[in-house]
């Protein structure tokens, strides 16, 4: 019973990390074999689009199905972003303080 115990507090204990990373900057590219996958160069068109919309210190959060999730900063405010795998770009308003 005890190694049980021990076993559930290690796998929480992984989640909690893991967790507390969730909205941390993804790697240039990840591949493998889900719908979340992206190339370096997918990543690349992704950020050249928001740079080309006036956006930069750019952070890619989520990827899904070519969809990229980012945020970037214009004129001093944070942004989330969305760019398409059209390279169309879709930035929310502007974050609060606090959320940055």
């Amino acid at each position: 019973m005890k190694s049980h115990i021990a076993v559930v507090v290690a796998a929480w204990s992984t989640f909690g990390i893991l967790a507390s990373g969730a909205y941390a900057a993804l790697p240039a590219a990840h591949p493998g074999p889900t719908v979340n996958d992206y190339t370096a160069a997918e990543s690349q068109r992704a950020e050249a689009a928001a740079r080309s919309a006036g956006f930069d210190n750019l952070e890619i959060t989520m990827v899904q199905d070519g969809n990229f999730f980012l945020n970037g900063q214009k004129q001093g405010e944070t942004y989330s972003l969305t760019v398409t795998r059209e390279g169309k770009v879709y930035p929310s308003g502007p974050l609060p303080t606090q959320a940055r």
